[in-house]
């Protein structure tokens, strides 16, 4: 499937939960229990397109995420859809920026496996999941810049990734506004505690789209940069088919053909 874009979600069922739910609900569509999928239209227009964001919700309570990386499967990149397939996630997204040796631009470990040993002194940011004592939180976003006990954190998880700060507590974070516009991949949480992959097609400047993201009626409190241009992907399984956005690279064109192979992506599955 190519390059479907934001619209694939108004299928016939989608449209018509959109036009009967209550307002404050109109945004999200349940395709299961703890799984929701938005689509928001943006504060400010782009210049090269009108693209929503897409938002994927996910109650960590009910979903497992998983890091998968080519280098611990074959040195083989797959698409975001894939990975889904070979794999039996329900949805992913990428996971971070990446070398040309593929390992990743910031710190990376996944149980015995460190993708990048290196901490980027650059990013700011870290999710961790998959904690080695149950009773800790399932998922946590990490600022390395507020918590002096940041490196502790990441000791209790399995799985960490790192990158670009982009909302903290709430609250924009510093990023510079001479950036290029591009599609953006990020991901976050909610005040409630969810995951949120978020896809915003549209190029915006990482700059002005942590403004977008921050009003948007999705109560984020913490998001971090994942990938840009046309490399930023997500997948979702839904009822047997699949729903797939790529973004747009620079001044709207196309650099790759159908969707991009992706090195490491962050996955779920049901628990």
């Amino acid at each position: 499937m190519k390059r479907l874009g934001c619209g694939i979600i108004a299928l016939i069922g989608i449209a018509f939960f959109f036009f009967s739910a209550p307002a404050e609900c109109q945004n999200w569509f349940k395709l299961a229990d703890g799984l929701l999928l938005g689509e928001f239209t943006p504060s400010r227009k782009s210049p090269i397109s009108d693209h929503p964001v897409t938002v994927l919700r996910i109650d960590p309570a009910r979903y497992s995420f998983r890091l998968l990386s080519a280098l611990e499967h074959g040195g083989k990149e797959r698409t975001a859809r894939g990975w889904c397939e070979e794999f039996g996630l329900l949805a992913a997204i990428n996971a971070s920026m990446y070398m040309v040796d593929l390992r990743s631009t910031g710190y990376m470990r996944n149980y015995q496996s460190t993708n990048n040993p290196a901490f980027n002194r650059a990013f700011g940011a870290f999710m961790v999941f998959n904690p080695k004592d149950p009773s800790m939180p399932p998922v946590r976003m990490v600022d390395s810049r507020r918590e002096k006990e940041w490196r502790s954190i990441l000791d209790q998880y399995d799985s960490v990734i790192q990158n670009y700060r982009m909302i903290s507590g709430g609250r924009k974070v510093d990023w510079p506004e001479q950036d290029k516009p591009h599609s953006t991949a990020a991901i976050g949480m909610d005040n409630d505690g969810h995951v949120l992959f978020i896809l915003g097609r549209a190029p915006y400047t990482p700059h002005d789209f942590i403004n977008i993201l921050l009003a948007l009626p999705i109560r984020i409190k913490d998001a971090m940069y994942l990938e840009g241009g046309d490399e930023a992907s997500l997948s979702v399984r839904q009822q047997g088919k699949w729903l797939e956005w790529t973004g747009i690279g620079e001044l709207g064109i196309f650099s790759v053909q159908g969707a991009p192979k992706l090195p490491n992506v962050i996955g779920i599955v049901n628990r």
